[in-house]
């Protein structure tokens, strides 16, 4: 959204010009943001969602911009912070809403690092449920659902640097592998993401070519056997 549309809206509403201007590029950078954590959304949709949302607030939102000092923080980061937290709600939304009325899942690398934090590496998660007398659970608002075994195969067609920094990442704390680079991380946790949606999401998702398959390494035959005893 340009600062002049913004600035013809925001007449009614007593935008001065430095603030609509400011609305645009904190707007349209908040929109950019969070198009690349949810890929089902498009930045021009955050964008003009976050704006529409200023704009209905923009009495509460200028007086938290006004008081900027006093978190020792300019307006424009207050701005951005107050839009990103109505863009993470929004994406929310229509991230699970999306999820639940399509057949192909989309997942973001916030919900694939809770994925390795809290699953993946635990061995009771692979354990084979009982016979489950209320046929499912309820999907709430927050809670996400993963085929670990999917999770598993996306975790073979990632790089070597990839799966080593995951695992040193979210593996095992016995191993006792030396913490990785946070960055590292991140790049590591979105390749993952994108291999993970990729798998899911195409038709033929049998693969023998290179890059396919990967020797074990000890880490894994140690997380494997692990896994498979309890």
């Amino acid at each position: 959204m340009t600062h002049d549309q913004i600035h013809e809206i925001g007449n009614a509403i007593q935008i001065t010009d430095d603030q609509a201007e400011m609305l645009a590029e904190a707007a349209n950078e908040v929109g950019r943001k969070f198009a690349r954590q949810y890929p089902a959304l498009e930045a021009d949709d955050i964008t003009h969602e976050v704006v529409a949302q200023a704009m209905a607030e923009w009495g509460h939102i200028s007086t938290k911009m006004f008081k900027a000092a006093d978190y020792g923080r300019s307006m424009f980061e207050v701005l951005h912070f107050l839009l990103s937290e109505r863009a993470s709600v929004y994406c929310g939304r229509q991230h699970y809403a999306y999820m639940m009325a399509n057949a192909t899942a989309i997942y973001t690398p916030r919900e694939v690092r809770a994925l390795l934090r809290e699953y993946y590496f635990n061995p009771d998660a692979w354990t084979t449920p009982v016979k489950d007398t209320n046929h499912g659970v309820a999907v709430e608002a927050n809670s996400i659902w993963v085929n670990l075994a999917d999770l598993g195969q996306a975790m073979e067609r990632i790089t070597a640097k990839a799966h080593d920094t995951i695992l040193a990442a979210y593996g095992p704390e016995d191993l006792e592998l030396p913490e990785p680079d946070k960055r590292r991380v991140s790049e590591a946790v979105a390749q993952l993401t994108r291999e993970l949606n990729r798998h899911l999401n195409k038709t033929n998702t049998n693969h023998e070519g290179p890059g396919a398959r990967r020797a074990m390494s000890n880490e894994d035959a140690l997380y494997i056997t692990r896994k498979q005893g309890n």
